[in-house]
């Protein structure tokens, strides 16, 4: 019923949960009576229940069960105060420990790799770049961490795409296994400024899965996205390089660059179209005979074996090394009249975008902000909003909303929506099978008792809240209510059969009920608890789903015992008490 990240990550595993119960539930009902009735017809047995230790076990466990039911006894003479005692404890707590705990989209997720990007100024010969890549890789190999480097000079790839930019470099470093990514990117970053250089921006990030897109921000790549928008762009660029600064300067959680590359130096050639005109000459023949001076061209082909080679004849490139000599190169009319470039153009200098960037058919200036370490994205989204509070843009040019900031808060504000779904149906089918809203009402107070859990096992284990930790909550609805049903369905077959009370017969029922409770919840926690550690690689991305569900059930299971007899006892005092009115005062009335 909801689509976007969550049905794109978390559909498969919802599916199979749902098809697992389904397929237990059909073997509980018929192939478990089967094997029961076969199995204790055999007479023989292993004898293992006579076992010292199990034997020790069953007599503590025994005694535990009736220091249970004595307490239990006395929880419940004062059930209103217990009850009130714990939601305000509970309560409170969760909401002062939910305010601390940050948010994010999705876990940082190790793939055992750290991309470095490297960006150079404007006319950085290539030698330079090589020479700069050269140190960098040495840097990188020298790390105890590092298995080995890809490094690039002079452009960069991307699978089969080759980019080729004198202001660019890149590198590729595959890492140990077990190896601390974020403190060898933290250890490279400070190493690199030590070789204090001047006007090139060199950027080790965590590496990233390929094709996992979080949000629809216009940059690529960046957990942290400022847009800027206006129309002129010369004030654009002043005012973007301005706030690009001050971020820099002030962002503590986040480290900011450019989107895109700074202006690059050209030589601007216009046509003087009158000139041209008079010669007969246009635009495509003087681009013609540029490319054919600068790139050369290829008249014919040799045949190496079974293969042909281009033969390119061009220029010596000392030949058109200066603007001078661009003025220089030769054109001919239709009447083979001679004339020279500078004869029907204007050769100057200028600086021309590394790309236009436009949002809504509108000029924007992009920054991108990539999270420093252990650093959460909603403290550096609400960094940079503090900071924006002391930013005065100037007319004409605006901010644009931060995709990260509108994907961030959609993700969060879709556990309402999840929850109280999850939440209503599963009363629903409850309200059905029992033909009463009393008893499902009480089953459902274990959701608060065990939402309060998962809220402190995020918060004393420091996990934000993110799309992994909504899916758990969603999963601890349809479980933790399991333990309440089993105690709410004895005590009622206890009263109907027995005739007696409710107080009597909860009493009863928690006792017989303490061992399967505690059978059942201690197989889920201990299950859960690998994936709680976060272990193996990759594991991260499932932890907080993991310690969701463990400290969630952990703390209402511990809880259900007490406070859901409580519930159960006043909720049908509370409602006897309505009816009973209800009835005296239509026989007053008759």
């Amino acid at each position: 019923m909801i689509g976007g990240f969550i049905a794109l990550f978390f559909n498969v595993l919802v599916l199979s949960v749902s098809f697992a119960i389904a397929a237990s539930i059909q073997v509980a009902t018929t192939t478990v009576p089967m094997l029961t009735s076969r199995l204790l017809s055999i007479r023989k047995s292993s004898n293992i229940g006579k076992f010292w230790l199990l034997q020790a076990f069953n007599r503590q466990f025994e005694a535990a069960t009736r220091h249970y039911g004595i307490l239990l006894k006395k929880v419940l003479y004062y059930r209103a105060i217990v009850i009130g005692m714990t939601f305000l404890i509970l309560g409170g707590s969760s909401i002062v420990a939910i305010a601390q705990i940050s948010q994010e989209i999705l876990p940082q997720i190790e793939t055992g790799q750290v991309e470095l990007s490297a960006q150079f100024s404007p006319s950085t010969p290539l030698a330079t770049n090589r020479q700069v890549m050269a140190k960098v890789d040495e840097i990188l190999l020298a790390q105890p961490e590092t298995k080995y480097t890809f490094t690039t000079a002079g452009g960069f790839l991307f699978g089969s795409n080759t980019s080729e930019n004198s202001q660019r470099g890149s590198s590729t470093v595959t890492l140990k296994p077990d190896a601390d990514a974020e403190a060898f990117v933290s250890r490279v970053s400070a190493e690199l400024e030590e070789l204090n250089l001047v006007d090139i921006r060199l950027r080790p990030r965590l590496g990233s899965v390929r094709g996992l897109i979080l949000n629809n921000s216009p940059i690529r790549g960046a957990d942290v996205d400022v847009i800027l928008q206006g129309k002129d762009a010369q004030t654009l660029e002043q005012v973007g390089q301005e706030v690009l600064k001050t971020l820099s300067q002030r962002a503590t959680l986040s480290s900011f660059r450019p989107d895109a590359d700074s202006q690059q130096p050209e030589l601007q050639i216009r046509l003087d179209r009158e000139r041209a005109s008079e010669l007969n000459l246009n635009t495509q023949d003087i681009g013609d005979t540029l490319e054919v001076a600068t790139t050369g061209s290829v008249p014919t082909q040799q045949q190496r074996g079974n293969r042909l080679v281009d033969i390119r004849v061009e220029l010596n490139e000392s030949s058109i090394s200066r603007p001078s000599q661009l003025a220089q190169i030769p054109l001919f009319t239709d009447d083979n009249r001679l004339v020279r470039m500078g004869d029907v153009t204007h050769i100057e200098q200028g600086e021309a975008p590394s790309q236009i960037q436009r949002i809504n058919q509108q000029q924007v200036f992009l920054m991108a902000g990539n999270l420093n370490e252990n650093a959460k994205l909603s403290d550096a989204l609400a960094e940079v909003e503090d900071i924006f509070q002391d930013i005065d843009l100037p007319e004409g040019v605006s901010r644009l909303p931060s995709a990260a900031a509108e994907s961030n808060q959609e993700i969060q504000s879709s556990f309402t929506v999840l929850g109280g779904l999850a939440t209503f149906l599963v009363f629903v089918v409850m309200a059905v099978q029992y033909n009463s809203l009393v008893d499902p009402l009480v089953i459902m107070f274990t959701l608060p008792l065990a939402l309060a859990g998962g809220i402190w096992g995020l918060y004393l284990t420091q996990t934000a809240i993110g799309i992994t930790v909504i899916v758990g909550a969603v999963l601890l609805v349809g479980i933790v209510v399991n333990n309440a049903i089993i105690l709410i369905e004895l005590a009622n077959q206890i009263r109907e059969k027995e005739k007696c009370d409710r107080p009597t017969a909860i009493l009863k029922a928690a006792p017989q009920r303490l061992r399967p409770i505690l059978m059942t919840t201690i197989t889920t926690v201990v299950g859960m608890f690998p994936l709680a550690l976060g272990l193996g690689q990759g594991g991260e991305f499932l932890q907080p789903l993991g310690i969701t569900v463990f400290s969630g059930l952990a703390l209402a299971t511990l809880l259900t015992l007490f406070i859901i007899p409580c519930f159960y006892l006043l909720l049908h005092d509370l409602v006897d008490r309505i009816f009973r009115k209800k009835r005296s005062s239509i026989f007053i009335k008759q």
